[in-house]
């Protein structure tokens, strides 16, 4: 089990022991108010190409935990059609900043097994074979879409798809479109 399978199991015993009542298995996500993000150095792109720039805007004045995050991650995964991938969370990253990290597959499209193998041995760590995402503890409505954006790209388009081109935008859109659906924003 995961962390977010854990601290999802938590929350919800301790909803019951507070409440008395099973409300649902799934996690509630409420995100909560924050100041509007610095602008991202994409951001000229992003307004230019995006379907929806104001629910962008409105995504990045918005705050989900940890485990809300899962819950919405694994949301636009399954409503994609892709497998959810490692989810990492720091308390130091900031809630307005991600990171994404290639499925396994895609760097031996790029590189070749026999380097990634390599590469594997002398790092002693196994490449995620979904990929991975980290974010902080808290992390924006918005952070959560755009680096859904670049694991739906790298899951479905090809390996030399460019990081922040317009078919990132376009699945940056497509994942804060579920996003939003989902908390109601």
């Amino acid at each position: 089990m995961s962390i977010c399978d854990w601290r999802g199991v938590i929350s919800r015993l301790v909803l019951v022991a507070r409440t008395g009542y099973v409300v649902s298995m799934e996690t509630i996500v409420t995100p909560r108010s924050v100041r509007r993000g610095p602008v991202r150095r994409h951001d000229a792109r992003v307004r230019r190409f995006s379907r929806d720039y104001a629910l962008l805007e409105r995504l990045d004045s918005l705050a989900v935990d940890d485990v809300e995050a899962c819950s919405l991650i694994e949301e636009v995964c399954w409503g994609s059609g892709v497998e959810v991938p490692k989810l990492r969370f720091h308390s130091r990253r900031s809630m307005y900043t991600g990171a994404t990290e290639q499925p396994r597959s895609i760097w031996v499209a790029l590189h070749g097994e026999v380097d990634v193998d390599r590469h594997e041995r002398v790092t002693g760590k196994r490449l995620p074979p979904f990929g991975a995402i980290r974010l902080g503890r808290t992390a924006t409505l918005m952070t959560i879409a755009h680096e859904l954006g670049h694991h739906l790209v790298f899951a479905l388009e090809l390996p030399h798809t460019p990081a922040h081109g317009k078919v990132w935008i376009g699945r940056f859109d497509d994942a804060a479109d579920t996003v939003a659906g989902f908390v109601g924003a």
